[in-house]
């Protein structure tokens, strides 16, 4: 089971783990209780994403390279292929129809 991903904080892992499952990845959060932690231990010892199968390590991290990058960027508000709905800058998911925000 490799570490593919160290996070800030719970949400962030979240998320990675969210893109990886919607991809057909299993992946796990460790350090769940570790949170309040944070600032006493080094950071990249407290919450992990790791991933069930080391064969999709390479898979997995095109995936969080992608979320990454799609984070970094500064896009404007955008409208739901699934949907129409037109939505804020912030959102990633469609709150209407759950369809994910076009790369």
């Amino acid at each position: 089971m490799p570490l593919v991903y160290r996070a800030a904080n719970l949400i962030e892992a979240q998320l990675v783990v969210d893109h990886l499952r919607d991809s057909g990845l299993q992946a796990r959060i460790t350090g769940t209780y570790l949170s309040g932690a944070i600032g006493e231990l080094p950071p990249d010892d407290v919450i992990g994403v790791w991933l069930l199968e080391e064969r999709h390590y390479q898979r997995a991290r095109d995936i969080i390279d992608t979320f990454e990058a799609g984070r970094q960027s500064s896009r404007g508000n955008w409208q739901c292929k699934g949907c129409d709905e037109w939505l804020s800058h912030g959102f990633d998911i469609c709150w209407q129809c759950g369809e994910q925000r076009p790369l």
